[in-house]
């Protein structure tokens, strides 16, 4: 039996990473929203694909289904770490995903109406052929804010392992890109949008870390006791995998 706590933790390469991509991220978002001329061209040059119906149903479909599928690989992960060793670290990251979803969500929503950034829809009526209305603000994208929540402490947490797992970080990323890129091809936000909620993703992951370490501390919880812990958890990530494509 072991009597050392579970505890996850980010290497220091990895708090780097955090830092500057989050700080580069913010900054670049802020820049594009006050120049605007880009944020809006960039949007507005996004016209004519949103004319091909093939593009605008995948972009729906990626927006619907994609934290769904992240979820669905995280549950993948969880279930491989009982057989594979490269995956084993997986089971105690899952609290940090179920964390740094919530703080996100929660972050994301309260910046939203502190800022209250109209719609592309709104600021550009006329020019704009968007395919969603929304009638929330705009800055920062909730889709891009969460989707890359719920992938960035595996990709960042566990360590790196073979070439299975290096392939679940990348099909991750891969996903939550494709949300985040579909916010932009259906019109519903602006690249300054998405930039600052993949900033806000980044920014929550040390935070959901701290969290998780302090429940495990408070909790006693060891390696050999965290079986239970991760049922649980597996058990909500099954909701939010069936519940995210409607909300």
């Amino acid at each position: 039996m072991s009597d050392s706590l579970t505890a996850v933790r980010l290497s220091l390469s990895a708090r780097r990473c955090v830092i500057i991509a989050a700080l580069t991220l913010l900054g670049l978002s802020l820049l594009l929203w006050t120049g605007r001329d880009f944020d809006q061209g960039f949007l507005l040059a996004h016209n004519p694909l949103r004319e091909d119906p093939a593009i605008v149903a995948l972009g729906r479909a990626a927006t619907r289904f994609g934290m769904s599928a992240i979820c669905l690989l995280v549950l993948a992960c969880t279930a491989a770490s009982h057989r594979s060793p490269a995956f084993k670290e997986v089971r105690a990251v899952i609290l940090v995903v179920v964390f740094s979803f919530a703080a996100a969500t929660l972050a994301g929503t309260v910046l939203k109406e502190i800022l209250g950034r109209p719609r592309p829809v709104t600021e550009l009526a006329g020019q704009l052929n968007a395919t969603v209305r929304h009638d929330s603000p705009s800055f920062p994208s909730g889709h891009a804010a969460q989707s890359l929540a719920l992938a960035l402490p595996i990709v960042l947490v566990v360590p790196a392992g073979g070439f299975s797992l290096r392939l679940v970080k990348f099909v991750l990323l891969l996903v939550a890109s494709l949300v985040c890129y579909a916010r932009i091809v259906l019109g519903a936000h602006y690249l300054s949008d998405v930039l600052g909620g993949a900033a806000l993703a980044f920014a929550c992951v040390p935070i959901a870390v701290a969290a998780a370490n302090g429940i495990y501390a408070r909790g006693k919880v060891t390696p050999d006791k965290l079986d239970p812990v991760v049922k649980r958890l597996t058990a909500v990530l099954s909701v939010l995998t069936l519940a995210l494509p409607f909300l």
